[in-house]
């Protein structure tokens, strides 16, 4: 494949990469550093009355 070929076929590649990468964004996850990492609470903390 000569070189301009090559060329035009990764510049195409990469434009359909970006473009794909642009559609994805935002994601409908939160970031990780905004302190919610799931989507339930912490489990309940074991009652100390109950111990075995």
């Amino acid at each position: 494949m000569s070189d301009k070929k090559h060329e035009k076929k990764q510049e195409i590649q990469d434009d359909k990469l970006d473009e794909a990468l642009d559609d994805s964004f935002p994601a409908s996850d939160p970031p990780s550093h905004s302190g919610v990492t799931g989507d339930r609470g912490p489990p309940p903390k074991p009652d100390p009355k109950s111990k075995k």
